[in-house]
């Protein structure tokens, strides 16, 4: 069995028809790319040989586009295009201080971005590619160098630190915080408010057994998927957020957030930083590595 790419015509061929179609002419198309004019014609109708039909009109001192050309200039144009896009990411691998973090969403957003302004100011050098998704890293089949990840402390074969417990607790804006009056909220009163619910697990119920509540806790309030979205529901005044104070640390540190009340409470997973070995002996991506577990320590002093 041939290959199913055997009909595809040559880059250079398509180079040459799109800078013939765009220009309406051949010589100028030869001019643009150091051709003489009869290499570009060579190349347009050996395109066309191949295509089995006319591309261009042949006219005295122009050419002019057919119906089928008009389609194939499309095709082309993407093609050329898509190509470029990924041939200008190859050059992120060879480019000096280049590092590939993986991390979840919420925690690109909350606790890595708000941070990278001083990544810059203290290592200028270092240019982190950041891959914000909740899918496993497996190394052997990617380009990541590390990830941080929510799990336990079981990640065999690789090197890794735990950054920081998962800590939830109660958390609002301040202006959702005036609206509730000077009076201090009490677990009861919490219940009838409306809290942001992140899907991922039922934090609220276990808060609110370990604040003492006995009665039921209400179910109305937005629901979210990605707590990501619950901390940025809470930052815009729209109710309390059963949020991680790891992913709040930089809303709670300006005091764009604040803690309504008590308790706080654990999750059994952490916030885990996770390396290959192999990778994270190398400059920038060692630097990177120390430079995070520096920031998570500065959270907890």
């Amino acid at each position: 069995m041939g290959s199913r790419y055997r009909r595809f015509p040559s880059l250079q061929s398509l180079v040459g028809f799109e800078a013939a179609a765009r220009l309406a002419s051949f010589s100028r198309a030869a001019e643009e790319l150091s051709m003489t004019q009869s290499a570009v014609s060579h190349q347009i109708r050996a395109l066309e040989d191949l295509l089995g039909q006319a591309l261009f009109r042949r006219q005295a001192r122009t050419v002019e586009l057919t119906d089928a050309g008009h389609d194939m200039l499309e095709t082309t144009r993407r093609t050329l295009s898509t190509l470029e896009e990924g041939l200008g990411r190859l050059d992120f691998y060879i480019k000096p201080g280049s590092v590939v973090i993986t991390c979840p969403p919420a925690f690109a957003r909350h606790w890595l971005l708000p941070r990278l302004p001083q990544l810059r100011e203290e290592h200028p050098d270092i240019d982190p590619w950041i891959v914000s998704t909740d899918v496993a890293v497996d190394f052997s089949h990617s380009e990541n160098d590390m990830f941080i990840a929510l799990g336990d402390s079981e990640w065999p074969h690789m090197t890794s630190v735990c950054l920081a417990a998962e800590r939830l607790a109660p958390l609002c804006a301040p202006s959702y915080r005036k609206s509730l009056g000077r009076k201090r909220p009490t677990a009861a009163a919490l219940a009838k408010l409306e809290l942001l619910h992140d899907e991922s697990w039922e934090g609220w119920n276990r808060w609110f057994e370990a604040a003492g509540y006995e009665g039921k806790a209400t179910v109305r309030g937005y629901n979210f998927s990605d707590p990501g979205l619950a901390l940025d529901a809470a930052l815009a005044g729209q109710g309390v957020v059963l949020g991680s104070r790891t992913l709040a640390s930089t809303a709670l540190e300006t005091g764009s957030l604040l803690t309504l009340m008590e308790p706080v409470i654990e999750r059994q997973e952490s916030w885990y930083l996770v390396g290959d070995p192999e990778r994270i002996t190398g400059d920038a991506e060692g630097r990177l590595w120390s430079w995070l577990i520096a920031q998570a320590q500065n959270d907890q002093s």
